[in-house]
């Protein structure tokens, strides 16, 4: 009934999932609104964040819902802003939709700005701008 599932070493980090590896193979945590985090958080899986977070973020993708706010770093291969943002983005993508408002320094290959989504920062769209 109970199998035992295999850990990490203590120490080491896990490797991030390749480019390839579909969404639903990928771990995934979904944080409503209502939570408050302060500190970091490194995850290698998909983070769905409707809360309120202050400090850094390394995560595979990152997915701000409309409620979320984040004040802080993101490290990313992918990045959806629905909410608020303040501090500076690294991504291999960012999009950012009607309801985002952002203050912000991003530096990705590629961004996405939808009609309506509100920007004040320094961006730069580089090839191999990232380290994913």
């Amino acid at each position: 009934m109970f199998t035992k599932t295999p850990t990490t070493p203590t120490g080491t980090t896990p490797p991030m999932p390749s480019a390839e590896a579909s969404s639903a193979d990928r771990r995934r945590s979904v944080l409503h609104e209502g939570i408050t985090i302060k500190g970091e958080w490194t995850s290698d899986g998909i983070v769905e964040f409707g809360g309120t977070f202050v400090g850094d973020l390394t995560v595979d993708t990152l997915v701000l819902k409309h409620s979320g706010q984040i004040k802080g770093n993101v490290r990313a291969r992918s990045v959806t802003i629905e909410g608020g943002f303040e501090g500076a983005i690294s991504a291999k993508s960012v999009s950012l939709k009607t309801s985002a408002k952002v203050t912000a320094d991003i530096v990705a290959q590629a961004v996405t700005v939808e009609s309506g989504a509100t920007i004040e920062g320094k961006v730069s769209c580089k090839s191999g701008a990232t380290n994913f």
